[in-house]
Order: structure tokens, then C-alpha cells, then sequence
């Protein structure tokens, strides 16, 4: 009885190891494997939005201005009256006139539409009454009391040039500034036949020849230097040699809307082809 009793014990503790080392070995392989760890993932980071773009300042609108013409009472006297001329330091405070078909002849008609001197300041019909052609040419006779635009000839004097450099053109709704930028003896050439101006050639042209050819006297403003783009008159007068003429040329500045007004949304611009002829005193 006590053989087997000790048996018995043997094959207990047999069977104790064994259990202890099968519950070892699954411990042991539980430890090996890997542990799994779950990806944890950053929150993505908010996109900066967009600033907006800044929007542009509004250009400064002009001030309108007090028109000092009395058109009504002008255009009761003449209905081509559509536009008025005046040069400080001069004479010329004048309106100006443009038949509208070409067949009154302002150079030896008045205001009243009076035959004879000293005529009118006027326009031919080939330039927009807007001032909006490269080149409107403004006529008038060379009168010797200075009136019309004989006090021009103020202008061949350099200190007179350099000390008055402005041309107000008023119409009824606005008031047009130029700067006088060139005052120069010419030849007698009709300048809307002589040059293209409807293209940019003929416009360089005619800004070339009236700096580098002509008589003197001739004096320049270069701060007021005009290009193709610029929109110009030309004032045209005789002078003591009748193949010459003196332009007094400004570059168009300034435009402000007449007080009470709305400032023109749109111009309309001549395009018409002259006739070659001399040009008018």
C-alpha cells in the first residue's frame, strides 16, 4: 500500500510539472507576439484662408466747376456757338464756332453772321466738338488791335511763354484744361491733309516735324511733352510773313463736369476726311 501510495505521488508530481509547463509555454507565447499598437493620426491642421484682396481705391472724381460762359444768350445770337476760349494774359476770351455742314466760313464771319473781319474763332467740321481728336485746330485772324488771336503773338516772347502755360476751353457741361506745351512759327501747310493723323505714324509725325522743323521763334515745355495717345489743339494764327503761321499747341489736361451736371458718359469723335487746301489765317 505504501509502494503505490508513492506511485501515486510520483506520477501527481509528473503531472504537476507538466501542467505547469504547458501554462508556461502559453504564457510565454502570449508574451512573444507582437502587440498591435492602433495608428494614432494628427488631425489635420486647418488650411489659412485666403486673405481677400484689397480692394482698389476709387480715383478721385473732379470737383465740378462753375461754367462763366452764358451759352444760352450765345447760341441765341449764333447756334453754332459750342464752345468758349480763354488765355490768361491774353486777349483771346472768345467763342467758338463750327458750321456743322461746312458752309458758313467763320474765318470771315462774325458771331452775328456779319460778313467780313474779324471773323470768328472757330473749328472746321472735321473735328469732333467733343476735343476728343488727336488734333483739334483751332482758326482765328491775326488781328493788329490784338483781338482774335492776335494777342498770340504774345507767345513769341520766351519769358511770356514760360510765365503762361494754360488754355481754358469751357462748353456747357464741363470745363477743359490745357497746358500749353509748344508755341512755334510754321509753314503754311494744311495740317489735316498733310498728316494721317487717324494713325499712329501720321500723329508722330506731325509731333516730330513740329519740334524739329518750322522758324523761329520756338519754345517747348517738356514737362508737358504729348504723345500719339494725347489729345490736342492747335492754335493757329498768321504772322508778319504770309506762308507762315504760328500754333500755339496745348496738351489736354483737366476735365471737370459743370456744377449741376452729369459728367458725360461717353464722347463722340469726328472722323471725316478733309479736302486738301491751304490752311486758314
Amino acid at each position: 500500500m505504501g509502494k503505490f501510495k508513492k506511485v501515486e505521488i510520483i506520477i501527481l508530481a509528473v503531472l504537476v510539472v507538466v501542467l505547469a509547463g504547458a501554462i508556461g509555454g502559453k504564457v510565454f507565447l502570449k508574451k512573444e507576439e507582437p502587440v498591435q499598437t492602433k495608428k494614432v493620426e494628427k488631425p489635420k491642421e486647418p488650411e489659412p484662408a485666403e486673405e481677400p484682396e484689397p480692394e482698389p481705391e476709387p480715383e478721385p472724381q473732379p470737383e465740378p466747376v462753375d461754367i462763366p460762359v452764358d451759352f444760352a444768350a450765345l447760341k441765341a445770337q449764333n447756334p453754332d456757338v459750342y464752345a468758349y476760349i480763354e488765355i490768361p494774359g491774353t486777349q483771346v476770351s472768345y467763342p467758338i464756332l463750327q458750321s456743322a455742314d461746312g458752309s458758313v466760313d467763320y474765318l470771315n464771319t462774325t458771331l452775328q453772321r456779319t460778313a467780313g473781319l474779324p471773323g470768328s474763332i472757330y473749328t472746321e467740321n472735321i473735328n469732333s466738338q467733343e476735343f476728343t481728336d488727336f488734333n483739334t485746330v483751332i482758326y482765328g485772324h491775326n488781328m493788329k488791335d490784338g483781338s482774335m488771336f492776335g494777342s498770340l503773338h504774345s507767345f513769341d516772347n520766351e519769358q511770356f511763354f514760360r510765365e503762361h502755360s494754360e488754355i481754358n476751353v469751357y462748353m456747357p457741361d464741363k470745363a477743359i484744361k490745357y497746358h500749353i506745351y509748344a508755341a512755334r512759327w510754321f509753314d503754311d501747310r494744311y495740317i489735316p491733309a498733310s498728316y494721317p493723323l487717324e494713325t499712329p505714324e501720321g500723329r508722330n509725325q506731325f509731333l516730330s516735324d513740329v519740334r524739329n522743323i518750322g522758324l523761329s521763334p520756338a519754345y517747348f515745355n517738356d514737362q508737358y511733352t504729348p504723345t500719339e495717345q494725347d489729345c490736342l489743339i492747335t492754335l493757329s494764327t498768321c504772322t508778319s510773313n504770309p506762308t507762315n503761321r504760328l500754333f500755339i499747341i496745348g496738351v489736354r489736361g483737366e476735365t471737370h463736369p459743370a456744377a449741376g451736371t452729369a459728367e458725360p458718359e461717353g464722347e463722340n469723335v469726328a472722323g471725316a476726311v478733309a479736302a486738301e487746301r491751304k490752311s486758314p489765317s
